[in-house]
């Protein structure tokens, strides 16, 4: 799950704990307005209702615990609801029907565990109601029929099963949406490589698997050289086929791990994971080489490229490693000293 996808849930957590507060206080305002019709605690567990309801809108306001937010937000939901079924008639209570909305919440709160996990307790705490139907009190003051009863919590059961099942089908359909949208959002449209934004993400990973194994690393900042000539001689159409080329032949030779990407207009950046300082300088100059050959427009035009190769070497901690962004730095100061010492050619940090 991504920062967005995590900071989105926490905002409709926030936002349903919040109105489940609200719905506690006006249910609880309620509750004491029909003293005579309900027994005295029931009023008064309204109020601590309001208190749990409002701790968990607190907890997650403050993000003081992010992990269990869904689980908090489904327990205020069952605390507030199941003493009001149990003393309302349990399985014949009106309020039983409220239950197979929580497996549903769950979903959309919390995840497809989660709402497994309620699911089997609601179909428990059902079928436990109608083993014991006949101790319940029932306000409504219907005289209880065994066979009435044994037809509700079928259909509750039914009900929880199939709220749960569309809860869990919407949720992984959502999760597989977002994991789409955010493999996009990270992909530059024209080249097939991963953008700037994607690239970010993908180059941390790679610093932090390295500096766990000891490993060394590398990054290359490729150029086109003269890009701005190219294009005002052949056309814009022209310069993208070149950029989409470039591409194909930075994937071609390279390894399937190391990451690529389109950095900028004409930029290229190559992260090479379990690569020193001596062996970038060779894949840099075997990448030169093969971009020098290249016929982008089928026509015998040639392009040529500029390279700057910065390093993290082997056995770098956690203490002292370069931030990725200084990865960056470096290998763009040794591209532009390569560009001033002439284009075409290697050029290395410091």
């Amino acid at each position: 799950m991504t920062a967005l996808d995590k900071d989105y849930h926490h905002r409709l957590r926030l936002k349903f704990s919040f109105g489940l507060a609200i719905v506690t206080v006006f249910g609880t305002m309620a509750r004491f307005s029909i003293m005579n019709y309900l027994p005295p605690y029931i009023a008064w567990l309204g109020v601590l209702n309001i208190f749990v309801a409002t701790s968990v809108w607190l907890i997650i306001r403050g993000n003081y615990l992010p992990r269990i937010e869904a689980v908090l937000n489904m327990a205020v939901c069952l605390i507030v609801v199941m003493p009001l079924i149990l003393a309302t008639g349990g399985i014949n209570s009106q309020y039983i029907y409220m239950l197979p909305l929580a497996p549903a919440l769950a979903a959309l709160l919390g995840s497809v565990r989660l709402t497994g996990i309620l699911a089997a307790l609601l179909i428990v705490a059902a079928i436990l109601m109608y083993m014991t139907a006949d101790i319940w009190p029932d306000l409504t003051g219907y005289i209880f029929f065994e066979e009435k009863t044994r037809v509700r919590t079928i259909w509750l059961v039914v009900a929880i099963v199939l709220a749960s099942g569309f809860g869990v089908y919407f949720r992984r359909s959502y999760d597989a949406q977002s994991e789409l949208l955010d493999r996009l959002a990270a992909i530059d449209h024209m080249t097939g490589l991963l953008n700037r934004r994607g690239l970010e993400g993908r180059l941390q990973e790679e610093l932090q698997r390295c500096i766990r194994s000891g490993q060394p690393l590398s990054v290359l900042m490729i150029d086109v050289d003269s890009f701005k000539r190219f294009n005002d001689l052949y056309g814009h159409e022209a310069g993208d086929i070149c950029l989409i080329g470039l591409a194909h032949c930075l994937r071609k030779h390279t390894r399937v791990e190391d990451v690529i990407s389109r950095y900028g207009g004409e930029e290229f950046l190559v992260v090479l994971g379990n690569t020193s300082a001596e062996d970038a300088a060779i894949v840099a100059e075997k990448l030169r080489a093969a971009v020098a050959e290249m016929d982008p427009l089928r026509d015998g035009t040639s392009i040529t490229v500029t390279i700057g190769v910065s390093s993290m070497p082997a056995g770098v901690t956690q203490d002292n490693h370069p931030a990725a962004e200084e990865l960056i730095r470096q290998a763009d100061s040794a591209l532009y000293k390569g560009k001033h010492a002439g284009r075409n050619q290697v050029a290395f940090y410091p």
